[in-house]
């Protein structure tokens, strides 16, 4: 191999890579997830540049960077009652879902650690802040958190605090057997509105509903 010209080595490698490189998958990454767009692209550069080691470290790392991010920021779903169903699906992803009078429901889509329950509780609280009309009962929904943290289930529990304090009810349905747990233990699940495993979103608005004499908004 030593005695083959530069220009001969570099088409041989360029020939390989070229086998590695889809233009096709980018394409279709750069439609479907952005992120793992920018991660592909930072990978292959930084392969061609600093070699296979560095270039796979500078993709394992942006990656992480990603996920980091991520997980500190969760979706925090806005819900809405489902048209004809008792279920409750994300109202900015269905804008025809039904809108309960006074009842803001709230769905955090991951786990309550310590790094995003202040993030979690500050979009809950902005959400509300700017409603017209101050709801009356707030409803977090648990059952998309398959756990809850020491400081994430105090920091709820501040939270039902502050919301109490300004006349809003507020109270946490369906959380997973241990989030129940982990609620009792720390004896807060009382300022939570009473946690268990029968009672369910569509339970709280229809009780809401009936002891307000409240119809159904569309």
């Amino acid at each position: 191999m030593s005695a083959l010209p530069q220009s001969v080595l570099a088409a041989v490698v360029l020939v390989a890579v070229a086998g590695l490189f889809r233009l096709s998958t980018l394409k279709q990454l750069w439609r479907s997830d952005r992120q793992e767009f920018v991660v592909a692209v930072a990978a292959f550069v930084g392969v061609l540049t600093f070699g296979l080691l560095r270039g796979v470290m500078i993709g394992a790392v942006i990656s992480l960077v990603q996920l980091a991010h991520a997980s500190s920021h969760p979706h925090v779903a806005l819900l809405g009652r489902i048209p004809g169903t008792r279920r409750f699906s994300d109202r900015d992803r269905h804008p025809d879902n039904e809108v309960i009078p006074r009842v803001m429901i709230f769905r955090p889509e991951s786990s309550l650690v310590y790094f995003n329950i202040d993030n979690v509780c500050d979009l809950i609280l902005s959400r509300i802040l700017i409603e017209v009309t101050p709801p009356a009962l707030v409803v977090v929904d648990l059952s998309a958190a398959p756990r809850v943290d020491l400081q994430s289930a105090h920091t709820l529990a501040a939270l039902a605090n502050e919301l109490t304090a300004k006349g809003i009810r507020f109270q946490a349905v369906e959380p997973r057997s241990s989030v129940r747990d982990r609620l009792r233990q720390e004896a807060i699940d009382s300022k939570l509105g009473g946690v268990d495993r029968f009672t369910t979103v569509a339970d709280v608005t229809d009780h809401f509903l009936s002891a307000n004499n409240a119809p159904l908004a569309a």
